[in-house]
């Protein structure tokens, strides 16, 4: 920051952030503007009370940065262009940028779009026409997790742009979700067919194949514990790791282990139950009112 004025990073709750980790750049000091001409309501969103400095004023700039020892603030992208998919909020300018260092990509952008379940995934739009995008999809994966892997691609001769040169993305077409689904591939052996028969339980969705992404189809990390607890059922185990690793029923199959024979006992158990060291240090205590005993924790949403 300039002299007199202040910046901070923050995150959830007004939280400074720490170095690496990032948040919203906000603006305090004496070059603050008193707000927006004639916008109340924006006024209102951006212009907040400075939580560190008693009776003045901090704005909200919408950028996402964090602190670098080496960098200082480096800027990652805005904050409306966060999304959340899978259950993992994630910065759409981190996959452009992934993008853009590739050498047969020339222009990129990353924009969330819903596919015909009705879920939230992601599409990347590349130049130039031409670009192979199996060998892109292959290429990110070195870098990028694979729930931050776009679902669709469209290859283009040049991005849509707004009148100061940024991507226009309202103007960037949708993808053609039909063509780009995985052509179907029906199950060649009974554990393919066994999973395909529990994949299509626990998403709701018919004629489902082994090419087929679990997460794409709607499924998530709630979805796929109900999976393996199917798979339990019929003596055998799978580590969700694997799944996320692993999303389609023909690189899964070879994940999946039997489990026969190792089942606990679960018939009626006896004995003495020992004490738990907190339940000693509880009735160690001698409460006067030991039934009168409770135990409260808050959450903040």
């Amino acid at each position: 920051a300039i002299a007199n004025t202040r910046a901070y990073i923050l995150g959830d709750g007004d939280q400074v952030q720490p170095e690496g980790v990032a948040g919203e750049l906000c603006v305090a000091g004496r070059g603050l503007a008193r707000g927006y001409l004639n916008r109340e309501d924006e006024t209102a969103k951006r212009f907040v009370a400075d939580p560190f400095v008693p009776g003045e004023r901090m704005y909200r700039t919408g950028d996402l940065v964090r602190w670098t020892a080496e960098h200082g603030i480096e800027y990652i992208g805005r904050i409306d262009q966060q999304v959340k998919v899978r259950g993992y909020r994630i910065e759409l300018s981190e996959i452009e940028v992934r993008l853009a260092q590739l050498s047969a990509v020339q222009d990129a952008a990353v924009a969330a779009v819903k596919d015909n379940a009705g879920n939230t995934a992601l599409c990347a739009y590349v130049t130039p026409e031409d670009a192979d995008t199996e060998s892109l999809k292959s290429a990110l994966k070195d870098t990028l997790p694979d729930y931050m892997i776009p679902a669709y691609w469209v290859t283009m001769d040049e991005l849509p742009v707004t009148a100061n040169g940024k991507v226009d993305r309202k103007a960037l077409p949708q993808p053609d979700i039909e063509a780009q689904s995985a052509a179907y591939k029906a199950p060649a052996t009974e554990m393919e067919e066994l999973l395909a028969a529990i994949w299509q339980d626990v998403l709701g969705i018919p004629d489902i194949g082994i090419s087929d992404n679990f997460f794409t189809l709607g499924g998530d990390s709630i979805k796929g514990i109900q999976m393996a607890s199917r798979l339990n059922q019929h003596g055998l185990k799978l580590e969700m790791k694997d799944l996320f690793q692993h999303p389609t029923i023909e690189e899964l199959v070879s994940y999946v282990e039997r489990t026969e024979g190792k089942e606990a006992d679960q018939g009626p158990v006896e004995g003495e139950a020992m004490l738990t060291p907190i339940q000693r240090w509880f009735f160690d205590r001698k409460f006067t009112n030991q039934h009168h005993w409770n135990q409260t924790v808050m959450l903040h949403a």
